[in-house]
């Protein structure tokens, strides 16, 4: 292969890489065709295309499709049940009096909503229970925005069917993933507390609390408050349960029958089954609905990722990139540390996008899988709460009536601190 086919290929990345970026053609038809496209510059032949690339790439990451519908039915089930909303409606409880407290305990239930919820709607259910409460006590729109928006990105960190994609990605252990989420997760929450934090120290916020009379007291007796207690473990029992060692859908399996029977007053799903039943029945079938657009996309980046990894493209990207990719690890910590914003925009760090490929490429050319695939995660801490491309931002700027820029810019420091940590954990774990 020469040195025109290695250009090709970047061009191929750049050309429907911007196509995405720009939002000209959807995130899975743009991944799509850079697949087949990287297939024919690289010299993939038409059988190999067609039995490699299209039907070994549609199942390339069929365990991540089963984790992430396992995943959403528990999401489902854990809306459906009002779980996900007395766990807000505790933590506002218990913040009292303070503004503060009561802004760090929300932070603390989205992100335990979201180690197990999917999908926009699922968010959307979370967000307008928060955000009412977070701007009756003084939170400006944006900043309420923010706060939501760096908790569920910390939750997503802990979500297993996140953990089984990042890890089939490159073929890593699932433990990898996890041990490099524990200290990057920690991360994340003192960056939201110092997020809130640096918010709160405005006595205009104080002067407003004080005016409304406290928790916005009307918008949580609104609620209803029918969930035992310790029903509202649920969302992080499966978390908890493959860290001690068990295999990601029994856990999820676990969390969602957990849910369903120990949700009602009294443990009412003991003696009725068949409601039980129904409930985790129904709880599958919207999860599939929910689950549905990752699995497309994840459908497309299989493509990518057996084109990617095909001898001939590999052979040919490895001189151009072992000269670009520094093989001293604090070099290579501080050059993705810089360029991890570039996961904004569907750019080239955003393993949802352009990366799952670049990647890739990096890990078929006999980089570290475990570290760049983990390096590639940490840029996404920057993605997940930051990029107005998500469509959680988008929805969040267009509900709370602010520029979904100004929300990218409130919260990109505290995202780019997690995304470092991120990658110097990364390089501590898996370079040296």
């Amino acid at each position: 292969m020469s040195i025109l086919n290695a250009v090709g290929i970047i061009a191929v990345f750049a050309i429907f890489g911007l196509l995405m970026m720009t939002e000209l053609v959807p995130t899975f038809v743009a991944l799509a065709a850079m697949a087949l496209g990287i297939a024919v510059v690289g010299g993939l032949g038409y059988e190999q295309i067609l039995n490699d690339v299209i039907v070994g790439g549609s199942t390339r990451l069929s365990a991540a499709f089963v984790a992430v519908f396992f995943g959403a039915a528990l999401g489902a089930i854990v809306e459906q049940t009002g779980i996900a909303e007395d766990l807000v409606k505790t933590a506002a409880e218990l913040g009292g009096d303070s503004p503060f407290m009561v802004a760090v305990l929300l932070y603390i239930a989205v992100a335990v909503i979201a180690t197990s919820i999917s999908g926009l709607g699922a968010f959307i259910m979370i967000a307008t229970i928060v955000f009412p409460i977070m701007v009756s006590i003084g939170f400006p729109r944006k900043i309420a925005a923010g706060i939501v928006l760096l908790g569920y990105a910390n939750g997503v960190m802990f979500n297993p069917a996140n953990w089984v994609f990042y890890a089939d990605v490159t073929g890593i252990q699932l433990q990898s993933v996890m041990v490099w989420a524990l200290p990057t997760g920690a991360a994340a929450l003192l960056a939201g507390l110092g997020y809130i934090t640096f918010q709160t120290r405005t006595s205009s916020l104080q002067a407003t609390w004080a005016a409304e009379g406290g928790t916005g007291a009307e918008n949580i007796e609104q609620m209803g408050s029918n969930v035992p207690t310790y029903a509202l473990f649920a969302p992080v029992l499966p978390v908890v349960l493959v860290i001690a060692g068990l295999p990601v859908l029994p856990a999820f399996v676990v969390g969602i029958l957990f849910a369903a029977v120990f949700s009602k007053p009294g443990a009412k799903g003991l003696t009725n089954p068949k409601q039980t039943l129904n409930q985790v029945t129904h709880a599958f079938h919207e999860g599939i609905s929910n689950a549905a657009p990752a699995i497309a996309l994840m459908v497309a980046i299989g493509w990518l990722l057996k084109a990617v990894f095909a001898e001939s493209v590999a052979t040919t990207m490895e001189p151009l990139l072992s000269a670009i990719i520094p093989e001293n690890m604090v070099l290579y910590a501080v050059m993705f540390i810089v360029l991890a914003p570039l996961a904004l925009y569907r750019g080239p760090l955003n393993l949802w996008g352009l990366g799952s490929g670049i990647i890739g490429v990096l890990a078929a050319i006999g980089v570290n899988p475990a570290l760049i695939t983990t390096t590639a995660v940490s840029a996404l801490r920057v993605q997940a709460p930051a990029d107005p491309t998500n469509t959680h931002n988008a929805w969040t700027a267009d509900e709370m009536g602010v520029n979904v820029n100004a929300i990218t810019k409130s919260v990109l420091p505290f995202a780019w601190l997690t995304a470092a940590v991120g990658i110097i954990a990364s390089v501590y774990l898996f370079g040296v």
